[in-house]
């Protein structure tokens, strides 16, 4: 099967709060974000300090005020040639965004102390940040890379945050061409335990699959797996908070749907395996055929012309499909995820 590749970039993110936080009663500190304008797509997250009181506050406050800086601001940064002027800017509407949430719960600057981390992409080109530990990683054509490593310091168990003085020296900031890059992620300290090797300081294969979920799957259907996996097997490695944010697009190295084996088609599509290898292979053909037809949207009606099937039988073949994620339903049209 064949098929040009979709270059549409899709996001997800997630935060669950670590073993050791639920024991105590805690709320969990990772905060993460997403933003979507002007043909900017954003992700953020930020892992509140342990010991600041209020970070978790200050974590949200930092990954919204992030995305919105950076999607208004994505291609004046991009275009600025002076990286300090870059960190000094982010940091200064950052500090005043936190300045006013102290004032809000009438606390110090340095009880919302938090990390930053920060993955934009537009027009072709990428932009980066990356602020305390935790790890920023993507993939191209020769596979997963770590672009930035944790910042803990002289002592693993510390790091530096946006309200920390030496915060505008320590901050690191990468942009470029995105060419054959196809996927980011940020991941805080607690995610790192089971997704990156400090010792090689190489990424997980799980990362990739992760990125391939994001752009296969719909975002609704995709979070709660997403929040399952995050809290049943990463945060098992940790007491921390755990929270990824990932950025990625389709490509060679992350296939659309048409590009796939069959047997990979079978499992997205949540055809089980103990039927008959023929009919198994007839539900893979139908699923297939409409999510070609789906590539642009149609209504059910539409749907069961095409097919030659009655209405019923259309709608419980778009069922399976809505269920397993790989089409989405808006208003009464239905379009598949990935092209």
């Amino acid at each position: 099967m064949g098929g040009t590749l979709n270059t549409e970039w899709k996001s997800i993110c997630c935060a669950v709060q670590g073993r050791g936080h639920a024991k105590k009663n805690l709320p969990c500190q990772d905060k993460v974000a997403r933003l979507e304008e002007n043909g900017v797509q954003v992700i953020a997250l930020a892992d509140g300090a342990g010991s600041a009181a209020l970070s978790h506050y200050g974590a949200q406050c930092v990954v919204n005020r992030a995305t919105a800086f950076i999607g208004d601001r994505f291609f004046d940064l991009i275009a600025q040639e002076d990286g300090r002027s870059v960190t000094l800017e982010i940091l200064n509407v950052i500090l005043q965004a936190l300045k006013d949430e102290a004032e809000l719960h009438d606390c110090a600057l340095k009880d919302l102390a938090s990390t930053l981390l920060i993955a934009a992409v537009g027009d072709g080109k990428f932009f980066l940040a990356h602020l305390g530990d935790g790890v920023i990683g993507y993939l191209n054509e020769d596979g997963l890379k770590v672009a930035s490593i944790p910042d803990n310091g002289e002592f693993s168990n510390e790091t530096v945050f946006v309200t920390s003085a030496n915060a505008a020296a320590r901050m690191r900031i990468f942009k470029g061409a995105l060419k054959n890059i196809s996927g980011f992620i940020l991941m805080s300290d607690g995610s790192e335990q089971s997704l990156y090797n400090k010792r090689k300081k190489t990424l997980a294969g799980a990362v990739k699959r992760l990125m391939h979920r994001t752009c296969l799957i719909d975002g609704e259907i995709l979070m709660p797996q997403l929040e399952e996996a995050l809290s049943s097997v990463v945060a098992s490695n940790t007491q921390d908070d755990c929270s990824v944010a990932i950025l990625a697009r389709t490509s060679a190295q992350l296939p659309p749907l048409d590009a796939l084996p069959m047997s990979e088609r079978q499992e997205l599509f949540q055809i089980r395996g103990s039927h008959a290898l023929r009919k198994v292979s007839k539900e893979i053909s139908c699923c297939d055929k409409i999510c070609e037809l789906l590539k642009r949207p149609l209504t059910l009606r539409q749907v069961a012309r095409r097919l030659y099937v009655k209405r019923l039988h259309a709608k419980k073949k778009l069922r399976r499909l809505l269920k397993a994620g790989v089409i989405r339903k808006d208003n009464h049209c239905y379009e598949t995820v990935s092209c």
